[in-house]
């Protein structure tokens, strides 16, 4: 397991390796939302990336973030101890 630290909410839960961030989310009732359902067609899942240990960065998420240091919570599973903050967009 592994600490992903929600800075923004001063939550800190354990997440088994390769567990989808939104998933993980989902499982202990953070309010992350996902408009189209976690298929990577929206950027309401985005989160910022304080301390990084997700997977790579899929091509599919480019569209939907603004910055370098932000990921899709449906895109992004868990490789190591994370911090990271809610950083949603429009729906």
């Amino acid at each position: 397991m592994h600490p992903v630290r929600f800075k923004d909410l001063d939550v800190v839960v354990q997440a088994a390796p390769g567990a989808c961030l939104l998933d993980v989310c989902l499982d202990h009732d953070i309010e992350m939302e996902a408009a189209c359902g976690g298929f990577a067609a929206c950027n309401t899942c985005r989160v910022r990336v304080e301390q990084d240990g997700l997977s790579a960065k899929e091509d599919i998420e480019g569209p939907f973030l603004d910055r370098p240091d932000q990921r899709l919570g449906c895109q992004a599973f868990i490789q190591g101890p994370c911090v990271l903050s809610l950083d949603p967009g429009e729906t």
